[in-house]
């Protein structure tokens, strides 16, 4: 089943906001449905889906799997997770407020071979349980769709941060990969330095390295302190700062060099970095 087939048996294809980011192996999306909705759905995903909550019920009730049922209503900061080939049904009128929820949807097969081992085939169905560290990566991807403009190489790790905390969960007894060694890091590094103003993906530097982007993540930030993205990130306002320094280079020069896709988001990024708006690092200099 596709997603936005899954989308429409559940009544929320013509959501009247509804942002959506598919990326190698996973899908992940927002949706706001309409005011005092009411829909029914009853579906079997062949993909894993994991949701974050944003709901308040005026009535309604979900049935998952072998009989669990649940009648709650307010599902705030709530998860549901259902695994591949689990049966889901049940009816919902939502409260008159904004409510919203944030879903990944991803393929077991493909990451398990990202993982390097198994994704558990078969786990028992969720539904509207708590899990702190899930949801903090899920309100991250609802904020990053509604902005609507972000880093692929951001958006590649968060995702595979959220499936690597719902695997976790069902494979207690996870491992560190080992740190890089010199050379593969010296590669690494260099491939940067040369590739600032590009759109570096996860995927880039983990073939780089030899490794899924799951375990180059890991093994990087326990080989540096920093993940990919950060460090991609300090690399940048670095060489900003010696750039804007000169003053001679306008901004969205400057910007375009650092792979940035406008000047905006940018000045907005080195603020948040640096502490000081652009043009006030420059009257300093």
């Amino acid at each position: 089943m596709e997603r936005n087939e899954l989308l429409a048996l559940q009544g929320l294809a013509h959501s009247p906001q509804r942002h959506a980011r598919k990326l190698s192996g996973f899908t992940v999306e927002y949706v706001q449905p309409e005011l005092g909705a009411a829909f029914s759905y009853d579906w079997t995903s062949d993909l894993h889906f994991c949701a974050y909550h944003d709901i308040v019920l005026a009535n309604g009730g979900i049935r998952a799997g072998d009989g669990l049922e649940d009648n709650r209503r307010d599902l705030r900061h709530t998860l549901t997770y259902v695994p591949r080939g689990a049966r889901v049904s049940g009816w919902f009128e939502l409260q008159r407020r904004n409510n919203s929820f944030t879903a990944i949807y991803f393929d077991p097969a493909a990451i398990r071979e990202e993982l390097g081992t198994r994704f558990a085939e078969r786990v028992d169905e969720k539904v509207y349980y708590r899990s702190d560290e899930v949801a903090a990566y899920l309100r991250q991807w609802a904020s990053l769709l509604r902005r609507g403009h972000s880093d692929a190489l951001y958006e590649e790790a968060l995702g595979l941060i959220t499936i690597l905390a719902i695997h976790k969960a069902t494979m207690p007894t996870w491992r560190q990969p080992p740190p890089l060694g010199r050379a593969p890091l010296a590669l690494i590094d260099e491939f940067i330095e040369e590739n600032l103003g590009s759109d570096l993906s996860l995927s880039s530097l983990a073939e780089l390295a030899g490794l899924s982007r799951f375990h180059f993540s890991r093994a990087f930030k326990a080989s540096t302190g920093e993940t990919p993205y950060q460090h991609v990130l300090r690399r940048r306002m670095e060489r900003a700062r010696l750039l804007l320094a000169a003053g001679e280079m306008p901004i969205d020069e400057i910007a375009s060099r650092l792979g940035f896709q406008d000047s905006a988001y940018f000045q907005r990024t080195f603020k948040s970095w640096v502490g000081m708006s652009v043009k006030e690092f420059r009257d300093r200099m």
